[in-house]
């Protein structure tokens, strides 16, 4: 059965460029057939002012072939009545918590991010967050998350 996963700005970042150990981790997210990815418009956007700005061109189709295969959840108004709510209660940053909210609303399973533990997003309570910092064994990460 398929598993919804939310992948944070700095996983897909880290899976074209990061450093090799980060850049992994995120990869293995990535290449697990049985999951399906979920993104926002305001991800997308995220991801792409840079390598469009700059004329990234292998970066954008990257990208581009990442939010191909994903599905857009974009209801604004109810990501941002969540998102808010969940900000203030806990100090989430504005974009984390839209993204929070975003995996919350759209079902998935986890928000995978690269940020650290100590974070204020990992405070949330409506949805599983996971970073790929504390990945030792990625494989096994992603089999646990499947399993969960």
């Amino acid at each position: 059965m398929a598993c919804r996963i939310f992948l944070d700005a700095d996983v897909l970042i880290a899976a074209f460029q990061g450093e090799p150990g980060i850049r992994d981790c995120a990869q293995a997210f990535l290449s697990e057939s049985r999951f399906n990815f979920v993104y926002s418009p305001l991800l997308r956007m995220e991801v792409m002012i840079q390598p469009v700005y700059h004329r990234r061109t292998d970066e954008i189709s990257f990208y581009n072939t990442y939010f191909q295969s994903a599905s857009c959840w974009g209801q604004l108004d109810r990501m941002f009545e969540i998102g808010s709510q969940d900000a203030m209660k806990h100090g989430i940053s504005v974009f984390d918590a839209l993204h929070v909210a975003t995996a919350h609303l759209s079902g998935c399973a986890a928000l995978v991010t690269g940020e650290k533990p100590t974070r204020p997003m990992f405070r949330t309570k409506l949805v599983r967050v996971i970073s790929i910092r504390d990945m030792t064994k990625p494989t096994s990460t992603v089999q646990k998350l499947l399993t969960a």
